[in-house]
């Protein structure tokens, strides 16, 4: 068999083509009814998981709407992008946060099954997954609810910012680790929030 025929017995459309390109085929499924319903069956089946929704593709980060949007932790208006946070469920719902200490917290008391993390990059803004950033924790740096979280894209990044805060790095699982092993205190706790 050529590779052309190859190539087209596998593709939707090609069985239709190469079903058409034989006319004594073709005659038999006519006058076989049964032929001809598994014809259409294949045909249909091939269609079908040509149209299908692929499982590889990356989850979308949640859409915040800047200066309207609550947060999902504390209820206020989430309105700077370089602290907010959200995640997906698996059930496809978005939980959305103006703090990442907000969204850690959040998490690990609701316990619900999540399909990604996001976060923004503290300088540039652009949302990264959070199991991929590095976190900067310093007691000084003002986030909203003071957490005094926040993300980076690399470590490099990371080791910049925690020395001009004089804080320190920490990647997601040692953040989500520093939360379960706290007994309850969480990073920021102590002092009054931001807002």
């Amino acid at each position: 068999m050529s590779r052309n025929f190859y190539e087209q017995a596998h593709s939707p459309w090609g069985i239709a083509y190469i079903l058409s390109k034989k006319p004594r085929l073709m005659s038999h499924l006519q006058r076989n009814r049964r032929g001809s319903i598994i014809l259409l069956s294949v045909t249909l089946l091939a269609l079908l998981s040509a149209c299908g929704p692929t499982t590889t593709a990356e989850p979308a980060p949640p859409v915040i709407h800047y200066g309207e949007d609550i947060c999902e932790f504390c209820g206020m208006i989430i309105s700077d992008e370089r602290y907010a946070a959200g995640y997906i469920t698996q059930a496809g719902e978005e939980r959305i946060f103006d703090d990442v200490g907000g969204m850690f917290k959040t998490h690990l008391e609701q316990q619900e099954s999540v399909t990604a993390f996001f976060v923004h990059d503290y300088e540039d803004t652009a949302w990264i997954r959070a199991e991929k950033a590095y976190y900067v924790f310093a007691e000084d740096m003002p986030t909203p609810m003071l957490f005094g979280l926040v993300a980076r894209k690399t470590r490099e990044q990371a080791e910049t910012t925690a020395a001009e805060w004089q804080g320190q790095v920490l990647t997601f699982d040692e953040v989500l680790a520093y939360y379960q092993e706290d007994d309850g205190m969480m990073l920021g706790e102590h002092r009054e929030h931001a807002h």
